[in-house]
């Protein structure tokens, strides 16, 4: 009733979602062609497409995954710290004898120089180029202010204006038939196979090498004064682990949902996903012999765990601690008032909706006992055969 998306809504998304987002790169590719040359596709990303949202679908995680044309041989992924790495040339000449590059034109190549030189591929200059291309192509439809229109398939508008949030390139869409306007994060990347990675980068080789998907990507990180950082995106393969693990999926929802309801606004869905990874992979559970109350119960006590040691390591490279940016000050908060719930459920473990207590707002608790408690229509028609004296035979 409360944690999974309407029907409705996930049709009326992936009916002009992907449209939109579809026409947009189009325009994208006349308007620059060197990115024409680099485009690969576009990566669904994020809670919708991994089946963790909760809520209004209204918010969305796209990655632009583009490829530069030179031998990719000769590009080496070094690591900087736990979270990041840089992305060198080591062969210069080798590097750029590829028959995409011959084929480039000055201007082509002097863009391409504009985000590699000296060896290192820029993170900040390919993300300023991305965000320069869609700022072209919006400001050369029709609209007004911040606000523009694009039509798609002849068949619809959708009104779009674009603001940025980190690495992404966010655009605020109004599409048909949708109330409230959605948000969709375009984040560019570069993509590698996952060969490029080497045991100085993650902690977890053995598992990396396992998975069938076999693409990862590098993110440009653009808030550092040097140019070079990235952080590398195994999606493919957490999106795989989480498949593996399926019933997984929905105590993640509802662990979100607490987390909503108890407003930890600090809380990124990331970190409730990395936690239920990192505990499935470090005992090996089998999560379908397990009863989806005491694995929840097992969820919470892990993330107040971590809030009281402020660290979530990172699953992909555990020297990586995801909650290192909060303050000690919230992290003991949200720890304490975690373990003030844990407390409670096990004192009233007989309560039906001692977990909803806490998981739903009030409004939404109440609506959930008036369902619980509502006769069933198979008790009706059991109630009404029973008082009409019908004899069934079975």
């Amino acid at each position: 009733m409360f944690i999974s998306l309407q029907e409705k809504d996930i049709r009326t998304i992936n009916t002009f979602l992907q449209p939109v987002i579809k026409t947009l790169i189009e325009h994208m590719k006349e308007e620059n062609s060197l990115f024409r040359i680099m485009y690969k596709q576009i990566i669904y990303c994020g809670s919708f497409y991994k089946g963790t949202k909760i809520g209004e679908p209204n918010e969305f995680d796209l990655n632009i995954i583009l490829e530069v044309p030179i031998n990719y041989d000769c590009i080496n992924i070094y690591p900087i710290s736990s979270s990041y790495v840089k992305l060198s040339i080591t062969d210069n000449i080798r590097a750029y004898n590829t028959a995409k590059i011959h084929n480039l034109t000055n201007k082509e190549r002097r863009a391409l120089d504009y985000f590699i030189f000296g060896g290192i591929l820029d993170a900040n200059n390919f993300r300023t180029w991305i965000k320069s291309i869609v700022d072209q192509v919006l400001n050369k439809l029709p609209g007004l202010g911040n606000e523009r229109e694009l039509s798609v398939n002849d068949s619809f508008k959708a009104k779009i204006k674009r603001s940025e949030s980190g690495p992404a390139i966010t655009l605020i869409i109004k599409i048909p038939h949708q109330i409230q306007c959605i948000s969709v994060d375009l984040v560019p990347a570069l993509s590698f196979n996952i060969t490029k990675v080497t045991e100085r980068l993650t902690t977890k080789f053995r598992i990396l090498q396992e998975r069938r998907n076999k693409e990862c990507f590098a993110i440009p990180i653009p808030e550092f004064v040097e140019s070079f950082h990235w952080r590398l995106s195994f999606c493919h393969q957490e999106n795989e682990m989480l498949g593996k693990y399926g019933p997984v999926k929905p105590i993640i929802r509802l662990i979100k949902k607490l987390r909503d309801t108890q407003n930890w606004k600090k809380i990124a869905s990331y970190y409730i996903e990395t936690v239920c990874l990192n505990k499935l992979t470090e005992c090996n559970m089998d999560i379908n012999k397990t009863t989806k109350t005491l694995f929840l119960f097992t969820m919470l006590e892990e993330l107040h765990y971590a809030f009281d040691q402020h660290k979530i390591n990172y699953f992909w490279n555990e020297e990586h601690n995801l909650l290192c940016k909060i303050h000690n000050t919230e992290m003991f908060n949200i720890a304490n008032h975690l373990k003030r719930i844990i407390n409670d459920i096990k004192r009233n473990a007989e309560d039906d909706f001692i977990l909803a207590k806490y998981i739903l707002n009030p409004e939404e608790l109440s609506s959930l006992r008036k369902k619980i408690n509502e006769p069933s229509k198979e008790t009706n028609d059991a109630e009404n055969t029973t008082n009409n004296n019908i004899c069934i035979i079975i």
